[in-house]
């Protein structure tokens, strides 16, 4: 009978992560089995781009890191293994809800659904993890200071809370479940998590479905103190109370969807699993699928 081939392990280490150091090579190893072929790398590295050359991918990392592996492997077949180790680990957090958490012992692994943008133009396609999102609060996910997420963790983004926190005019078009939105938004996500910047918020979240949510927040009226004052409450309703069913009031949408065409009438920053991402103004269709690769969080090794 002929020898079964070895397994390929790409490992991809990402040393800016927020809590890298609780990580390494020979941990991996140790916890996905010895009897296999490493190639250990450093992110961010040219490997990512012969992502299908291996038959596993381990990501140590946080949100973004992960979110750039698996715009390569989401329709891959491979395993992705993904120890976390990044500051808020949101995307982690949001899979201890679902059979996807196991340790080294207990691998089982899983399909998860992501969402992906695709620029009606360019056909360009970006994939995210867990968040897609633009307006107030958002860009605390990328702005933060590698050195302060590695000596402070969470606390690094408290800081940045104040001085995120006002209104942004947001010019857009939302068609979503057979409705179109038109106005000006001081925030736009769609989400595939209960939480999000360390907000459990979203207690719809169903981790079997193959479906997201959208929220979205209406501007206030004035751009003074006013509109401070008038922004709060909805910010309030939504991340401290939380939502549970679906909603659209004169502040806020909130709808179940697993797809969204959204027309930007200006250029936007976006937050995609905490990394900074600009869209030229222009439509973009935005959908849920699931994956196509195997995958688990391992958050004991």
């Amino acid at each position: 009978m002929p020898m079964e081939s070895m397994q390929t392990v790409l490992v991809v280490i990402n040393k800016n992560a927020g809590s890298a150091k609780r990580i390494n090579f020979e941990k991996v190893k140790e916890c996905l089995g010895k009897d296999k072929k490493y190639t250990c790398v450093y992110f961010p590295c040219k490997q990512i781009e012969k992502i299908e050359e291996y038959d596993e991918i381990a990501v140590c990392g946080g949100d973004g890191t992960l979110s750039s592996i698996m715009q390569k492997a989401w329709d891959k077949n491979v395993s992705v293994h993904y120890f976390p180790v990044g500051t808020l680990n949101d995307k982690a957090k949001a899979d201890r809800y679902s059979h996807a958490k196991r340790d080294c012992n207990d691998r089982k692994k899983g399909k998860i659904v992501v969402g992906k943008c695709a620029c009606e133009k360019t056909k360009k396609e970006d994939i995210f993890t867990y968040v897609f999102a633009c307006g107030s609060f958002t860009p605390i996910g990328y702005t933060s200071k590698v050195e302060n997420k590695k000596k402070f963790g969470t606390l690094a983004y408290v800081s940045h809370v104040f001085e995120e926190y006002k209104p942004h005019y947001i010019d857009a078009k939302i068609f979503a479940q057979s409705k179109e939105y038109e106005g000006v938004f001081t925030l736009i996500m769609l989400l595939k998590s209960p939480r999000c910047f360390g907000f459990p918020f979203n207690k719809a979240y169903a981790p079997k479905s193959e479906s997201g949510h959208l929220v979205a927040i209406h501007s206030p009226k004035h751009k003074n103190a006013l509109g401070y004052i008038a922004m709060f409450f909805p910010f309030f309703r939504v991340f401290f109370v939380g939502l549970r069913k679906e909603i659209e009031s004169k502040n806020i949408i909130f709808k179940e969807v697993d797809k969204v065409d959204l027309t930007l009438k200006e250029d936007a920053v976006f937050c995609k699993d905490g990394e900074k991402l600009v869209l030229d103004k222009g439509k973009y269709h935005i959908d849920f699928a699931k994956s196509k690769c195997d995958f688990c969080v391992i958050e004991k090794f």
